[in-house]
């Protein structure tokens, strides 16, 4: 079975820090123990996320080929993994699972114990996108039908909640009618989801969610009739687009943590010419602006990025050549994950990561390259 990787890429403390964003930027080996994978077999992981310090969530979705037609069917899927009881990976069962068409394309925790993850829209008669919402010990797949009105083929790409009573989702759809764009940007106020619009986002893709508090919100994404990255806050009050670096053909921004207000890191890529393959971005919010942060040299487009501890972060992304895993902390600068390419003709792509403490998580799919695409092949998480 081959399955175009697109079903992937779409498919993820301490005060305020001072940078140093002049100067080359290197990747010395960052060391920290080896890698262990497991493979997830048909599951393609799209998203990790750490509940408590111990236990460790995967997220994604099981491709399931028909062999009469050859049409491919995604089924939502979830592991879970506690090193507190043993430290092996196991299946999360989704009750309902079945009856969807999604992916787990995000997963957030709360610090009062509740967590949600996001999919894709459904093609029964609600027409509403599968969120899971997990309380009590167990999931719960539900249905968020508070999409604009005639919006179709919608995808919730990210999830970010303060508590089970306050969460933002945001993601991407389209016009029934016209087929025109539609950004998506969800609330749940602990009863049900409702459909919020930023002013201005008529034409944005929005990629990444972040909440740190209920006046404190990020989203970012890309806006495409400037061709060039967005970011946009809410203070509880009113939503305010943010000032990012422009560059001469594009850019875009996929992922965002926030530490706190004045320490906010964003990552994604960006291009000089339309010919020049994504370089990997990363900036940083002080409070006051968005400054470019330098990565070492030949860095590709970055997908995802996790807080680490004493102000550091973790970054992972990649292109056709490569997987890309970065280290940083304000002492040390860069270094590299050392992520592992045990097989030239099986590549690794990744997608998501997270930290807990020492420990990392990086969630994937293993590939491979042809004439026609780059075609999945098996589902992939790291760890050490």
């Amino acid at each position: 079975m081959t399955v175009k990787r697109r079903i992937a890429a779409q498919l993820a403390g301490v005060g305020a820090i001072t940078l140093i964003v002049g100067g080359t930027a290197v990747a010395a080996p960052a060391g920290g123990g080896t890698w262990t994978e497991m493979s997830t077999g048909n599951v393609s992981v799209m998203s990790v996320a750490q509940p408590s310090p111990s236990k460790t969530w995967a997220g994604g979705a099981e491709v399931v080929e028909n062999p009469e037609n050859g049409t491919i069917r995604f089924t939502p899927a979830l592991y879970e993994r506690d090193r507190a009881r043993g430290g092996t990976w196991q299946r999360t069962p989704l009750p309902g699972a079945e009856e969807w068409n999604s992916r787990v394309n995000d997963i957030s925790t709360a610090p009062d114990g509740s967590a949600f993850f996001v999919g894709d829209q459904g093609q029964g008669e609600d027409g509403g996108v599968l969120v899971g919402r997990y309380a009590a010990g167990a999931w719960q797949l539900t249905s968020d039908t508070g999409l604009p009105q005639g919006t179709v083929e919608a995808s919730l790409l990210s999830v970010s909640s303060s508590s089970g009573r306050d969460a933002w989702a945001v993601g991407q759809g389209y016009t029934q009618d016209t087929f025109d764009h539609v950004p998506v940007v969800q609330h749940w106020d602990g009863h049900r989801w409702t459909s919020v619009r930023i002013p201005g986002a008529g034409n944005w893709g929005l990629n990444q969610v972040e909440q740190v508090a209920p006046d404190d919100v990020w989203v970012v994404g890309m806006d495409y009739d400037t061709g060039q990255s967005l970011a946009v806050h809410w203070d509880g009050l009113r939503w305010t687009r943010t000032a990012t670096p422009v560059f001469p053909e594009s850019s875009v921004l996929f992922d965002i943590a926030a530490r706190t207000p004045t320490d906010v890191w964003a990552v994604g890529w960006s291009r000089d010419t339309d010919r020049q393959r994504p370089a990997g971005l990363a900036l940083h919010w002080d409070g006051t602006s968005w400054s470019e942060v330098p990565l070492p040299a030949g860095t590709f487009s970055l997908q995802a990025i996790t807080l680490r501890p004493h102000g550091g972060i973790a970054v992972v992304g990649g292109n056709d050549d490569a997987a890309v895993g970065l280290a940083w902390t304000p002492t040390g600068g860069w270094r590299s994950l050392d992520l592992p390419e045990n097989d030239p003709q099986l590549r690794l792509g990744v997608s998501s990561v997270v930290s807990s403490g020492a420990h990392l998580t990086v969630g994937g799919w293993h590939y491979l390259s042809g004439d026609d695409g780059d075609s999945f092949m098996s589902g992939a998480l790291l760890t050490r």
